[in-house]
């Protein structure tokens, strides 16, 4: 009614069928006879009535043409164009309703684009051979509850149909990435117990990176799932749907059939009776256009045609990019896995399986993980950092003592000395530094140097070094040397001590100074020791 009033309006200011049409883009006819309408019930004469008076006039008044009929002409260029993009008159029927209100029959739909249908191109109907082809795609089904997100979500169909007996696969879902894609693949196999030689898609994400006509690129995570099952992938041109008609029309059958009406508490519930349906009902009715029953021809004919299922099943996989960081890690679904330091700054394409995570530069393999279970924590190949780096992680203090024995006993010692000090951490350095000396210098000469650092208390690395630089390890051997004795001497005589000793005594006893009270116990404490 809104689009029938401002045809009359526009009519109104402009006085011109044609103007008006051109103004509104819609058929001189429409208007035309719009306009002959109301000027029959006097309505255009002075101001044009309102919407609910017309709503009025329009269902009191027997009208020739049906208000449905009149009500799609302004939706005739949307139609043509469904029409174009091959959608069937089911479901633009769907889509007028869902988007425009529009409340009229299949006939009468039928009836009004019979003319823009007769315009058309041809089509060939294809029939394939048993086994040859399965046609695969989503549909919106509805909305669910999410007992794992906690909300109502959409809930997706996936549904895989052969095209020869036209028995399906179907399953429920909430989300259409690739993981799922592959498992749902993997399933519908099972079910139809074979894998078909062919499968028809559209171009979703989850199969086709790079829609083309002639040189599609395909997800390497579908194609590895396609070698594995030995079936080719068939996707449709974009924006022609009717290249796999034969599912198109099996996602709204499912969704009137199936799910409109039907009580559905959960996700695996709805699976479950779904599966039932499709073996009992849908399999078993006769089916529009081939009048057989899909699940009998399935079982007699289709069934051992289909090509055997491989003795594993496909591991769902994923792929992604990833960026290597100054830490020689990639950052993947929360948790760090180490690669080769020469790829610092570069990506990397991830590869996901249910326990594995793989590195790829191109096609080659760089690195491998065990996939970690929880997010933070860290899939490290110390061979992964540069060589100085790595040492020093690697090096630790069980390592340093066992590499100190293979020296010899002094050197052992030596370093036990330096990783038992009151600062190990601090140590580990030390020790390190001093074990790297031996690539330069015999077993020999590390331990003349070691027995030496043990028997003057020397313990740090830069007077190790000097005695090996200076070649002090080579001097006389240490029985003939001999140790050193602690001589403390005071850098004044006694007699100075003494004396001040005697002067602090009188000012204690006169009280002077209270500094001098713990001068005088100290000198006494000296003098009893």
């Amino acid at each position: 009614m809104v689009t029938f009033r401002e045809i009359l309006r526009t009519y109104q200011q402009l006085q011109n069928i044609k103007a008006t049409a051109r103004t509104l883009s819609c058929a001189k006819g429409t208007v035309r006879r719009y306009v002959r309408w109301a000027q029959d019930r006097g309505l255009l004469d002075g101001t044009l009535p309102s919407e609910a008076d017309l709503t009025k006039v329009w269902n009191e008044v027997e009208v020739t043409e049906s208000p449905v009929s009149i009500g799609l002409e302004p939706l005739e260029e949307i139609i043509r164009g469904w029409l174009t993009s091959g959608f069937t008159l089911s479901r633009i029927q769907e889509l007028l309703k869902e988007r425009h209100g529009w409340s009229g029959s299949y006939e009468t739909l039928k009836r009004y684009t019979r003319p823009f249908r007769a315009d058309q191109e041809s089509f060939v109907r294809i029939e394939t051979a048993p086994g040859e082809e399965a046609q695969v795609d989503f549909g919106l089904m509805g909305r669910l509850w999410d007992p794992f997100e906690k909300k109502e979500r959409k809930v997706w169909l996936f549904l895989m149909t052969l095209s020869h007996s036209r028995f399906a696969y179907g399953e429920l879902v909430f989300r259409q990435d690739v993981e799922t894609w592959l498992a749902c693949h993997r399933r519908a196999f099972e079910f139809l117990g074979g894998v078909p030689k062919k499968v028809v898609i559209d171009n979703l994400k989850a199969a086709i990176v790079k829609a083309a006509l002639y040189d599609p690129q395909v997800h390497r995570a579908y194609a590895e799932c396609a070698e594995h099952y030995g079936f080719v992938i068939s996707p449709c041109r974009v924006a022609t749907p009717r290249h796999k008609g034969k599912v198109e029309r099996g996602v709204p059958y499912v969704r009137k059939a199936f799910w409109a009406g039907r009580n559905v508490p959960d996700l695996p519930s709805g699976n479950r009776m779904l599966w039932d349906w499709l073996l009992n009902e849908a399999g078993l009715r006769v089916h529009g256009t081939t009048r057989q029953q899909p699940r009998v021809v399935w079982e007699q004919v289709e069934k051992q045609t289909l090509l055997a299922l491989p003795g594993k099943a496909f591991a769902p996989v994923r792929y992604q990019e990833a960026s290597v960081h100054p830490d020689c890690h990639v950052v993947v679904e929360g948790s760090y896995y180490s690669a080769p330091f020469r790829y610092r700054g570069k990506k990397l394409m991830v590869r996901l399986t249910d326990n594995m995570v793989d590195l790829f530069e191109g096609v080659d393999l760089v690195a491998s993980h065990t996939r970690l279970a929880r997010k933070g924590r860290r899939s490290t190949v110390m061979a992964h950092y540069p060589p100085e780096k790595a040492a020093f992680l690697e090096h630790t203090p069980q390592w340093c003592l066992a590499e100190s024995g293979k020296v010899g006993p002094a050197t052992h010692e030596l370093i036990r000395e330096i990783l038992l000090s009151k600062h190990p951490l601090d140590g580990l350095r030390k020790a390190q530094g001093i074990l790297r000396l031996k690539s330069r210098y015999l077993p020999e000469r590390m331990e003349a140097a070691s027995q030496r650092a043990l028997r003057y208390g020397n313990l740090t690395y830069k007077s190790f070094k000097n005695l090996l630089e200076k070649g002090l390890d080579q001097e006389k051997p240490l029985h003939e040397v001999a140790p050193i004795q602690a001589a403390y001497q005071y850098a004044r005589p006694v007699e100075d001590f003494l004396h001040v000793l005697g002067n602090c005594r009188e000012r204690k006893a006169n009280g002077s100074v209270a500094s001098d009270h713990a001068t005088v116990e100290t000198f006494e404490a000296l003098g009893g020791a």
